[in-house]
């Protein structure tokens, strides 16, 4: 392997806690732009956490892809499959719970690459729509995904808390 280069691959139980700090860092650096206060403290501390993530690994349903670079945990992929949104039309659906790149390694093709291999993965067991939320407040992904083949189909609310927080539904026939 040449120096740089990233390495998509399943994740393992021994990448819990790469995992988990990588999915920290992501989701701070992404969801605190005006500082901390209790809801968010609250959320991060009871659901980011290294438990939550070995949970995700053992439950059959979920695949979780990992980018590499160097022995680095740079991004990661997790879908859900068999988990439903009533505004997505397709029988046999999966749901992209997370695409979380490092800031550090933006704009390499990594997103696109780990998005691609779980689609591929989904589409072989025959999974015909792939949906997503993305957080209105998160520009980068609002414009990467359209560039990706999905289609804006609506809106929703995530709940921390008492909040509620705008989101769009994004959806993608494989």
């Amino acid at each position: 392997m040449a120096a740089g280069e990233v390495i998509i691959r399943k994740a393992e139980t021994d990448d819990v806690s790469a995992l988990t700090v990588l999915i920290l860092q992501v989701w701070l650096d992404t969801y605190v732009k005006h500082g901390i206060k209790k809801s968010i403290a609250d959320y991060v501390l009871s659901e980011l956490t290294a438990t939550r993530t070995a949970a995700y690994l053992a439950q059959e349903h979920t695949h979780i892809l990992l980018a590499e670079m160097d022995g680095h945990l740079v991004g990661y992929c997790q879908t859900l499959n068999g988990k439903r949104n009533d505004q997505v039309q397709a029988e046999h659906q999966a749901e992209l719970d997370h695409l979380y790149v490092h800031p550090g390694f933006f704009s390499r093709g990594i997103g696109r690459r780990l998005l691609a291999e779980a689609e591929e993965h989904l589409r072989g067991l025959g999974v015909q729509q792939l949906w997503l939320t993305a957080w209105v407040g998160n520009d980068k992904a609002l414009r990467f995904y359209p560039s990706t083949g999905y289609t804006d189909i609506g809106a929703t609310v995530f709940r921390m808390e008492n909040e509620e927080v705008a989101n769009r539904i994004f959806c993608k026939t494989l």
